[in-house]
């Protein structure tokens, strides 16, 4: 019996490690991919929730879902960003759970280049109370915490004021950690991230490509998009963006959405259409995905105005 759980589990790590945690808006899940990208925001604190629900037409879904908090450039130092993740995949609830904590620096004598690293504190955990055994089983713990570290390099660079491109690389679990539930050996294998952003800017048009490529021992994830951010309203107390999205996750999904940002807030909703050999399955269902995010702006600070004293 005890084998029979046992296979059950690995074929349960192997799908969750083919449906690693991902998002399909790359543009706003920037911290996952890189943690150069703690400085990537247009604002000085910028706030972001993310949901992702999956595969709700064949099983119980995969829900993920993520709330992250920007700093730009604190006291000079570097930028901040903290990210709070959970993953919940498939019928037994296998559930990760992480807290990552980033920083960024950009490096003084290479201008457009920047550093980063981070560190995460993650709970790996299945509830076995929704499976069902034919005798009972006794598991020693159905918990693994574990401790992860990221390291990542970013440059950018600009032709001219209307083009701007982003070259970033990141390896993604360098101590390797053991993730298994059970008294195995399963530790997780290095895995790199490379993306590139092109931004083009013409009259009222901002038009983004993206390229994204990911993998991990035979895994791998690959999507090239397109953004367009539209000035819909500009003026001296509203501004009003709307932003049409289209990407392709190479032999899975094609990603259509689109979103506005309104001052301080902007929101963001996607559907991916599933177009891989499980469509028939799915019937081309694939996944539900909204991101939400508030920036803030410091304070601008005013000169006092100190009038000279007047001795006549």
């Amino acid at each position: 019996m005890k084998k029979i759980i046992l296979y059950t589990l690995m074929f349960s790590s192997i799908i969750c490690r083919a449906q690693d945690t991902h998002f399909s808006q790359i543009s706003d899940n920037e911290l996952l991919i890189n943690p150069c990208f703690s400085h990537k925001i247009v604002s000085d604190y910028a706030f972001k929730v993310q949901s992702r629900s999956q595969w709700q037409s064949v099983a119980k879904p995969f829900k993920t879902f993520s709330a992250s908090a920007y700093f730009k450039e604190i006291r000079n130092i570097g930028s901040l960003g903290i990210n709070f993740l959970s993953d919940n995949s498939g019928n037994a609830s296998l559930n990760n759970n992480s807290l990552k904590f980033f920083f960024s620096k950009d490096i003084m004598l290479v201008e457009g280049l920047s550093f980063g690293t981070g560190i995460s504190f993650n709970q790996r955990s299945i509830n076995f109370s929704e499976l069902n055994f034919e005798q009972y089983e006794y598991f020693s713990s159905s918990k693994k915490n574990y401790f992860d570290f990221t390291l990542g390099t970013n440059y950018s660079f600009d032709f001219n004021n209307n083009h701007s491109h982003n070259l970033a690389l990141s390896v993604n679990h360098l101590n390797k950690p053991n993730v298994s539930l059970i008294s195995l050996d399963d530790k997780l294998q290095l895995k790199y991230n490379f993306a590139y952003f092109y931004n083009f800017n013409l009259n009222d048009i901002n038009y983004e490509t993206f390229f994204f490529h990911s993998f991990q021992n035979s895994q791998n994830e690959t999507l090239l998009g397109f953004n367009l951010q539209y000035i819909f309203r500009n003026t001296i107390k509203n501004k009003t963006i709307i932003k049409p999205l289209l990407c392709y996750r190479f032999s899975d999904a094609i990603v259509t959405g689109a979103g506005f940002l309104h001052n301080n807030y902007e929101f963001t909703f996607s559907y991916d259409i599933n177009v891989s050999e499980f469509s028939k399955a799915t019937n081309y269902n694939g996944a539900i995905e909204f991101t939400l995010i508030y920036y803030l702006f410091k304070k601008q600070q005013q000169n006092k105005i100190v009038r000279c004293p007047s001795y006549i």
